[in-house]
């Protein structure tokens, strides 16, 4: 087994964590006596094992020693832990951005396919700068003019996975409003609806627009999206932004159930083809 320690420290803490659980469980060792053994508080060890802090080193070894882990497993797992401690391109910008959108953009630096459907606004892949400020501009929170143009570097910079060596397959589908909405006015609008016809000709990525005639369909109840991995131990993340925070809902029936919608969602969408004619369309029709 071999840990790429370039990857995303946030996909490498969850895998961390998801190892250490089911180690634990294989000891049949409770919480409470494998945090003792480690020399750390079990609300610690409880939350390491949920991935939502990091773990030094040392007490890595020490659970590992603790539950008996063979040679190849602690190698293995010391290099993940290793890759955990590092820090992404975007925690420069920690204090600037919520937590859950730095995990979340940890989450997407290392997928290998990213499913989107997008309700009402562009997908923060596909903004161009103007967009992007007009809709922080036109949000529920106030931001200074400086927040606001830390927030839209890092749309900008999450955006350079899709002209990486290594590029995620990408999934889109657009709400008809989404291509129709004149967030920023027309101009802004027109520019951005060439940027996305220009993003749909990259082999990598498919962008569909869900029509009104439609009527309802699964995607109806909002946005959302599925992140999935190339390593076949990395489970799927779904991701739901909200007004109230965001959410990434874990059971495998929530996961089964926004890969399902995703899947009827282009299903019943426009073709791909289809969509950048109508995307160029409401272009032209902004001149």
């Amino acid at each position: 087994m071999l840990c790429d320690v370039a990857a995303s420290p946030t996909v490498r803490r969850r895998r961390l964590a998801r190892e250490l659980v089911r180690l634990r469980e294989a000891a049949n060792m409770t919480i409470e006596r494998a945090a003792t053994s480690a020399g750390i508080s079990m609300s610690h060890l409880s939350r390491v094992e949920r991935a939502q802090v990091g773990v030094r080193l040392p007490v890595v070894k020490m659970l590992l020693a603790t539950y008996g882990a063979d040679a190849e497993t602690v190698a293995y797992l010391t290099e993940v832990a290793k890759a955990a401690s590092q820090r992404g391109w975007w925690h420069k910008y920690v204090g600037s951005i919520p937590e859950q959108y730095a995990t979340y953009i940890g989450f997407e630096a290392e997928a290998g396919q990213i499913w989107s459907y997008d309700a009402s606004t562009m997908p923060g892949l596909l903004q161009t700068e103007a967009y992007a400020r007009a809709m922080f501009q036109g949000g529920a929170t106030r931001y200074s003019d400086d927040e606001i143009s830390r927030r839209v570097e890092v749309r900008v910079q999450r955006q350079e996975i899709l002209t990486r060596d290594d590029p995620p397959k990408v999934w889109i589908v657009l709400d008809e409003a989404v291509v129709r909405r004149q967030v920023g006015g027309p101009r802004t609008l027109y520019d951005q609806l060439r940027h996305i016809a220009e993003v749909a000709t990259l082999p990598h990525v498919d962008i569909q627009v869900m029509p009104f005639a439609v009527g309802a369909h699964p995607g109806t109840p909002g946005s959302f999206i599925v992140l999935r991995f190339d390593e076949p131990t990395d489970p799927p993340v779904v991701y739901i932004e909200t007004m109230a925070g965001d959410l990434y809902p874990e059971s495998q029936a929530d996961t089964n159930s926004a890969i399902l919608a995703f899947d009827r969602l282009r299903a019943m969408a426009l073709s791909p083809n289809d969509s950048t004619a109508l995307i160029r369309q409401v272009a032209e029709e902004l001149k």
